[in-house]
């Protein structure tokens, strides 16, 4: 990732005429650097890094979530199983486990799912 001042050089120095490879030589980047942050501030007018695009991308989104909720307040006797092929879903079931747990709070509780009890927080 190149610092938001090389960035800056970089442009300046494209605008003043200097070739991709002076550029890349005066800098230490590579050519593939230099198009994409061209493109980028062609396309977008920023310079700036792209640090939404970082991360693990998670395995629902709030679509996914919604409908998995409603999956476990209509069903509530649901298996895990169940839960994978009714909604198509290509993680494993230690996963989906997690994100019920975890994202959406429910606990299994004598065969079914439910929110977490206030009197159960002790």
């Amino acid at each position: 990732m190149l610092h938001i001042e090389v960035r800056k050089k970089i442009i300046s120095a494209r605008k003043k005429g200097l070739k991709i490879n002076e550029i890349c030589n005066a800098y230490s980047v590579g050519k593939t650097a230099v198009f994409a942050l061209l493109k980028q501030e062609r396309e977008t007018g920023e310079i700036t890094p792209k640090t939404y695009l970082r991360g693990r991308k998670p395995a629902l989104d709030d679509y996914g979530l919604e409908k998995l909720r409603r999956l476990l307040d209509t069903r509530k006797d649901i298996t895990l199983r169940e839960i994978k092929e009714e909604l198509g879903l290509s993680i494993s079931i230690v996963a989906i486990s997690k994100i019920i747990r975890n994202k959406l709070g429910y606990r299994y509780k004598k065969r079914q799912y439910m929110p977490v009890s206030e009197i159960a927080l002790m």
